[in-house]
C-alpha cells in the first residue's frame, strides 16, 4: 500500500504539469491561428439615418503577419461599405511584402483608408508603405478628412498621422476644430492608431475612434483582460474594446500581430466590425 501511495504522489504532479502544458500549447496555437471577429453596434442620435447599418471593418497592428487567404476571406464575408487600417502594418523592412499582398486585394472588397502608427515612423518606412497603399487604391488619410455620402446623407471621416511623423502637423484638437467649423451638424469618424484619446484629448469634438497601438494588452488574462502593455506597464488601461468617456465612443483593436517576439497568448487576431446605428 505505501509503494502505491507513493506512487500516486509522484502521478498527481505530473499529471498537473502535463496538463498546464497541454492548455499552455493549445492556447498558445489558437490564440496565433485562429482568426476572432469582434462585433460592436454603435448608436448615435447624430448618425444620419442614411447611415443606419453603416458596417465598417477596422484592421490594425499587422506588423507584416500573413494569415494567407483567410483574412480576405473573413473580411469580404462581412459585406462592409469601407474597410479601415489604423496603424502599425509594419515594424521592418520584412513586413513590407506581406502588406504588398494583402492591401490590393482589401481594395477589391470596397473602399480601404489608412493612417499611419509608431512602427511605420519608428522603421522609416513610412514613404514606402504609404506608396504600397495609394499605389493599391488605398486612400491615405494624413492629417485630413474625407466626406462618405450614403442614401443622401454624409458622415465625415478623418484620420491622423503618428504623432512620430512631423513636427509642424497640426495637432488632433487642430485638425478636429477645423473640421467641426466646417461640418459642425456632421457625424464624424476618427482614426488615429494610439490608443490614448481618453486620456489626452478627451473633449476631442469627434463621435466615434477608432484606434489599435495596444496588442490586447501582448498577454491577455481570461476574465482579467491584458496583462503587458505596449509600453511595458502591467495591467495597461484602453488595451481593447469599446470606451464612453460621455462626448465619445472608441473602439481599441487587439490588432493582427506584434511587433516582440512574444506569442499573443490568450489574445487570437482580431477582426473588428463596426455596425452605426441611427
Amino acid at each position: 500500500m505505501k509503494k502505491h501511495g507513493k506512487k500516486r504522489t509522484w502521478l498527481t504532479p505530473l499529471l498537473i504539469l502535463a496538463l498546464l502544458a497541454a492548455l499552455l500549447a493549445f492556447a498558445v496555437w489558437d490564440s496565433a491561428e485562429h482568426l476572432q471577429l469582434t462585433e460592436y453596434t454603435v448608436s448615435s442620435d447624430r448618425c444620419p439615418d442614411g447611415f443606419d447599418g453603416f458596417k465598417i471593418i477596422q484592421l490594425s497592428d499587422l506588423h507584416g503577419s500573413d494569415f494567407g487567404d483567410r483574412l480576405v476571406e473573413q473580411v469580404r464575408r462581412q459585406e462592409p461599405d469601407i474597410i479601415a487600417l489604423t496603424g502599425d502594418f509594419v515594424t521592418d523592412s520584412g513586413d513590407l511584402e506581406a502588406v504588398r499582398a494583402l492591401v490590393p486585394e482589401l481594395v477589391k472588397i470596397c473602399d480601404v483608408y489608412f493612417v499611419s502608427g509608431n512602427h511605420e515612423f519608428g522603421s522609416r518606412l513610412a514613404d514606402e508603405v504609404r506608396g504600397i497603399m495609394e499605389d493599391a487604391g488605398v486612400k491615405y488619410l494624413g492629417n485630413d478628412a474625407v466626406v462618405l455620402e450614403r442614401n443622401g446623407d454624409s458622415i465625415v471621416l478623418a484620420g491622423v498621422e503618428d504623432p512620430l511623423a512631423y513636427a509642424d502637423m497640426p495637432s488632433p484638437p487642430e485638425l478636429m476644430a477645423e473640421l467641426d467649423d466646417k461640418y459642425p451638424d456632421s457625424y464624424k469618424i476618427l482614426l488615429g492608431h494610439r490608443n490614448y484619446w481618453m486620456e489626452e484629448y478627451p473633449e476631442l469634438p469627434v463621435d466615434l475612434i477608432l484606434s489599435g497601438h495596444a496588442h490586447g494588452g501582448l498577454v491577455r488574462l481570461p476574465g482579467i483582460g491584458g496583462l503587458i502593455g505596449t509600453d511595458r506597464t502591467l495591467f495597461p488601461d484602453y488595451d481593447a474594446g469599446l470606451y464612453e468617456n460621455g462626448r465619445y465612443t472608441m473602439i481599441v483593436s487587439r490588432g493582427l500581430g506584434n511587433s516582440v517576439p512574444i506569442s499573443r497568448l490568450f489574445n487570437r487576431p482580431e477582426i473588428v466590425s463596426i455596425i452605426l446605428k441611427a
